[in-house]
């Protein structure tokens, strides 16, 4: 008999069945008898604003670069298999996982009868329905609550002691006999590394880690035959931070002439955004205006979501100063977005007293979006970047 899988999960919001997203997972392993055996965390990008983040803490800058649910179904499947489903109300975690495995194309049938409830099961031990409570009951350490790692910890702790506790044995041996005949989806596991919280913070080992790739990569740029000549046009193409199809045209028919192949195309792309690093860090002052055209100008170029992540934190640390926000007029067009309607309404408030116009969309005429976490992957937040829009935290206002 396999053992328990302790399931938690941080979320965008509740509406599992339609906008809301897992934001961080995490399962506990454990044996027939309650005892830890492994555990397994990572932060999950949800591909949209973060919801609720003075609950969970989840900054958007780390979610941004953590992978995607269907690049962690096949690791998460192959953990969860054979084993008993155990979640505090496991009702919430198991709807979350049911919706994100369809999305991925892996239909998962996984119903309330079929899950183990640490939280169901409480009223039977004499204690409180809630986690917090129910680990104070039993004396069991909740550090660091709504992070999924800790909370899966101390759900394990709650089922080790049910387990104690029971006067039956065999209503867990059945249990453990069923998860063993529970099937999950099978995706292909593709051992994606975890993404822990933190890890996208500047200065870090995994930015520093891309940034020297980055240096590398531009360095063997310099050794391409035609280099110059393709980064001319490219610089050239950029002026307006916009490629059209007919220049892009122009790019690859350059390229094409010159021998370049995609690996050296690549290389001088990078090449030359660490040439926009230099040029915006040139006055020793860091603007919001100079981080969009950054992310803009990557993003234009397909650079990853890492190497966007690297170029920022190395303009970081170029520069003496940091210019918080962008200077807001009366008369600008501001967007909110990635935030509650209750605070959208005080802040609109706020604005409007400063002669702010609150705009619905984001469009070329709009100066600035203004979200809870201005690293937000909400809809407007994205098609801020595309634009080269500055995205804006809260206290802009």
């Amino acid at each position: 008999m396999s053992g328990f899988a302790v399931v938690d999960l941080e979320t965008t919001g509740f509406a599992y069945n339609s906008r809301d997203r897992i934001c961080e997972v995490a399962v506990v392993l454990v044996d027939r008898d309650g005892r830890q055996e492994g555990t397994y965390s990572t932060l999950v990008n949800p591909q949209r604003d973060l919801g609720a983040q003075h609950v969970h803490g989840i900054s958007a800058r780390d979610a941004r670069l953590a992978p995607t649910f269907d690049l962690i179904a096949g690791d998460l499947a192959s953990l969860l298999a054979g084993r008993v489903f155990v979640a505090h109300n496991s009702t919430f975690d198991a709807s979350f996982l049911i919706a994100e495995f369809a999305r991925a194309g892996w239909p998962l049938s996984l119903t309330r009868e079929e899950t183990l409830c640490t939280m169901r099961l409480a009223a039977q031990y004499g204690a409180p329905a809630k986690l917090g409570d129910c680990c104070r009951h039993f004396g069991i350490p909740l550090d660091d609550a709504h992070e999924a790692l800790a909370d899966a910890v101390a759900t394990a702790g709650l089922l080790a002691r049910y387990i104690e506790e029971s006067p039956r044995r065999d209503e867990w041996d059945q249990w453990l006999e069923f998860g063993e005949s529970l099937r999950w989806p099978s995706p292909p596991r593709l051992a994606t590394p975890p993404f822990a919280r933190g890890s996208a913070s500047a200065g870090g080992d995994l930015l520093a880690g891309v940034s020297s790739s980055l240096s590398s990569a531009a360095s063997g740029a310099a050794d391409v035959v035609g280099a110059e000549d393709y980064l001319d046009l490219l610089d050239r193409v950029l002026l307006d931070r916009r490629i059209s199809a007919a220049e892009r045209a122009a790019l690859s028919s350059l390229a094409g002439a010159l021998g370049l192949g995609a690996g050296d195309v690549a290389r001088l792309n990078r090449r030359y955004m660490l040439g926009v690093v230099e040029a915006v860090c040139a006055d020793d002052v860091l603007t919001a205006n100079d981080n969009a055209a950054i992310i803009q100008l990557a993003g234009l170029l397909d650079l990853e979501a890492l190497e966007v992540e690297a170029l920022l934190a190395s303009a970081e640390s170029r520069v003496s100063s940091v210019a918080a926000e962008v200077e807001l007029r009366p008369g600008d067009r501001i967007v909110f977005t990635g935030m509650s309607m209750d605070r959208k309404r005080e802040l609109t408030a706020l604005a409007e007293a400063r002669g702010l116009v609150v705009w619905l969309n984001v469009t070329k005429r709009v100066r600035a979006v203004v979200a809870q976490d201005p690293a937000s992957q909400s809809g407007k937040a994205r098609k801020a970047r595309e634009y080269g829009i500055p995205v804006l935290g809260q206290t802009t206002i």
